[in-house]
């Protein structure tokens, strides 16, 4: 536990970091840009041409491909993938014909207006195992779970694939509304997902979690001693009472292969849309995160070979 001034200074961190990107009550705040243009002009796919990439919808998700994450859905279609949403639970018979899901801060019904513990799985049993004998077979999953409650909601879906969710907050120092991750401060890995085309030198996430990841895995972005977890029992709401754990070593970003398939996951969402919050742009469309459209195409690449 961290003494006094330290938690002080962490409190005051969560205070602004809740005026910019809003606490439970206020997400609505967070208002998609949905006629943000993506600069793509080298498609991995004729248009139309590409693999059936399906976008989940069907679990409270607070991103889904009409609302929050209509330009991540704009770039894969922009790349020439067939993007469809699905609406109803998982089932073997959706995932035949596809070949990536994406799924992107799900929560369970109980939890939708009720962002504090306890979290429940935002999915079934059934469909964790039609979803990981899928990935087994030869899908391609991504998996994008935020902050507290999404972590959560997602952890069991995680733990299939050997990744620990903290259903928490990762942060780090005072007055940081955004994360920049880079060679130079030795938080971001040169890897397939970062040096497809061109090396990247830098990737910006705005609040996210933090996990820990299966020995198969290949961290992209690892957090460094100046990060912790912080796991209050209400989301956006810290005291000095709440649990905090280090976050060293821990990832946001990170993939793996799972028998014939193939697995990204991220702890964080806004870094592969575009979002507005008041003034403040959030994503894709940030003028200080550059290289995050390369990213999301060069993860959409490698899930898709």
């Amino acid at each position: 536990m961290q003494n006094l001034e330290q938690m002080k200074q962490y409190r005051t961190l969560f205070i602004l970091s809740a005026v910019l990107l809003g606490p439970a009550t206020g997400c609505a705040q967070q208002q998609p840009v949905k006629d943000f243009v993506p600069a793509i002009s080298h498609p991995l796919f004729e248009q139309g041409q590409g693999p059936i990439l399906l976008v989940d919808g069907g679990h409270n998700n607070f991103h889904t491909a009409d609302e929050r994450f209509a330009p991540f859905a704009k770039v894969a279609t922009s790349e020439g993938f067939v993007v469809k949403d699905i609406r109803e639970e998982i089932n073997a018979k959706q995932l035949e014909d596809a070949g990536i899901l994406v799924i992107a801060n799900a929560l369970n019904e109980k939890n939708v207006d009720s962002w504090q513990q306890p979290v429940l799985p935002a999915f079934t049993p059934e469909e964790i195992n039609h979803i990981s004998n899928w990935v087994w077979n030869g899908g391609s999953l991504f998996l994008v779970a935020d902050h507290m409650p999404f972590a959560g909601a997602a952890a069991s879906l995680a733990e299939r694939f050997g990744f620990t969710f903290h259903d928490g907050f990762a942060l780090c120092k005072p007055k940081k509304k955004f994360d920049i991750f880079c060679y130079a401060n030795g938080m971001l890995r040169h890897s397939q997902l970062t040096d497809t085309h061109r090396p990247l030198d830098s990737i910006v996430t705005f609040t996210g979690q933090a996990f820990t990841i299966p020995d198969s895995a290949i961290s992209v972005i690892t957090l460094d001693s100046a990060y912790k977890v912080l796991l209050p029992e209400v989301a956006w709401e810290f005291n000095n009472e709440m649990k905090i754990i280090p976050a060293e070593g821990m990832s946001q970003l990170a993939y793996t292969g799972f028998g014939k398939g193939k697995v990204v996951v991220a702890g964080e969402a806004a870094m592969f849309t575009a979002q507005r919050v008041g003034d403040n742009k959030i994503g894709l469309n940030s003028d200080f995160a550059p290289n995050n459209l390369q990213l999301l195409r060069n993860i959409l690449e490698w899930l898709a070979e």
